[in-house]
């Protein structure tokens, strides 16, 4: 990325204000108008998400993928490339649903906000922090409504737990600890085993690599995620759904320094890791000290070599206080010592139960409440993310500024941070 391209988008970045609502697009009388971009897996839930709205267009590389949308939206035009769907259906939508690849986020995004549609966009935001700062700024400048795709944030669970950590009866929070038991499913990069249905190149997009080909029946419309080209290994794929709790919970914005260690895939050439632990300080705000904040995956508890475990949690977040701890999966938590959780009296309901994640961002737009996970905040929880891929890449502990969107040491972690997009998929202006 050139230095004064992303020196402008992180100060555009930093600057943003604290999320309001406005009216970019023109406001719809009932039903939002909408173009989904992606139908199949993830899109295909997300797709159920928006259904009773308006679908104007979908988009899906894979055509044979698209059937069971296009058989249930008859009405919607359909596409295999976004660009020309965008050219197509412009004047004809409010807002766009995207649920491509990681590497496939930042585009479709981008050119929806300078059109002034709004975005809903799977997690994480973006593949990497210079798209996620761009996105941030994007629909800052516009002033459209989003939201990313962390579903689990319009759950009861995490917002007792966020009430809880927030009232502060566990006393001031000391440590997080943060896990996912789920390991990378990859292995060796093959000869074709199959013919594709799709234009590779047109799937390859802004990156500016050759296709690859992989022994995986669901490849590559799951495992693309194994390899940095295209996603960010377990960490990008579930980070952002189980951080976010600590994120919300304690206000953590983007960390100072970073730190990260893991095990690689067998049999894989210098891709994501099979087991990871990243280690974040985030600095000190007023009325909370610095948290650190560790995270690990391919272990069912917070260690690396399987020693601490949580019994129903293989997957969790755990709070560590002054008084007693709070461990939390998606769906239940748990307090400790007995002694404490015996006597606990859970805090006033403060945060209102969600009407649900897609709602959230639709009924936004028809001009009622906001998103809570808006590119603004989910922007800083994914770039946190990702730099802990950065670490994990450089093999460095590496020291943030958000405000400036720079790395103040580690010079060769520079290029993980982004690169420029390939000839004829380049980015619009921010």
């Amino acid at each position: 990325m050139k230095a004064n391209l992303s020196r402008r988008v992180f100060l555009s970045a930093a600057a943003a204000a604290p999320f309001a609502i406005t009216r970019a697009a023109d406001k719809p009388k009932e039903q939002v108008r909408l173009a989904v971009i992606g139908v199949a897996d993830r899109g295909a839930a997300n797709l159920a998400g928006v259904a009773k709205e308006n679908i104007v267009a979908i988009c899906e590389i894979d055509e044979p993928r698209a059937a069971k949308a296009r058989e249930q939206f008859p009405q919607a035009q359909f596409f295999t490339d976004y660009r020309k769907m965008y050219d197509k259906v412009q004047k004809d939508i409010d807002a766009v649903v995207i649920s491509t690849p990681d590497h496939s986020h930042c585009l479709p995004a981008l050119i929806a906000m300078n059109m002034k549609k709004h975005v809903y966009c799977e997690k994480p935001l973006a593949r990497t922090i210079y798209e996620v700062r761009m996105m941030k700024a994007a629909a800052k400048k516009q002033g459209v409504l989003t939201q990313m795709g962390t579903q689990i944030h319009a759950g009861a669970n995490y917002r007792r737990v966020v009430e809880i950590i927030k009232s502060g009866k566990l006393g001031k929070i000391q440590k997080v600890h943060v896990w996912c038991s789920r390991r990378p499913d990859m292995g060796r990069i093959v000869k074709p085993v199959a013919k594709l249905k799709f234009d590779t190149d047109l799937w390859c997009g802004p990156r500016p690599t050759e296709f690859y080909y992989a022994n995986h029946m669901n490849w590559p419309h799951f495992h693309w995620r194994w390899w940095w080209d295209f996603g960010g290994g377990v960490h990008a794929d579930m980070g952002c759904h189980y951080t976010d709790l600590a994120h919300w919970a304690l206000d953590l914005g983007a960390p100072s320094t970073i730190s990260a260690q893991g095990e690689a895939i067998p049999n894989a050439d210098n891709e994501v890791p099979n087991t990871m632990r990243v280690d974040y300080t985030y600095p000190a705000i007023p009325g909370r000290d610095t948290i650190e904040l560790s995270w690990y995956h391919g272990v069912p508890g917070p260690s690396l070599d399987n020693t601490v475990r949580y019994p129903g949690y293989n997957d969790g977040v755990l709070f560590v206080g002054e008084k007693a701890k709070l461990v939390s999966s998606y769906s239940k938590y748990q307090l400790f010592p007995d002694a404490f959780a015996k006597d606990f009296q859970a805090p006033e309901k403060t945060v209102p139960d969600s009407l649900g994640h897609h709602l959230e961002w639709l009924e936004s737009i028809r001009g009622n409440g906001k998103p809570l996970c808006h590119f603004d905040y989910a922007g800083t929880l994914s770039e946190s993310v990702l730099l802990g891929n950065v670490a994990y890449r450089s093999g460095k502990k590496l020291t943030w500024d958000t405000k400036t969107g720079t790395l103040t040491n580690g010079e060769e972690a520079k290029e993980f941070l982004g690169q420029e997009p390939r000839k004829g998929w380049e980015y619009p202006k921010v």
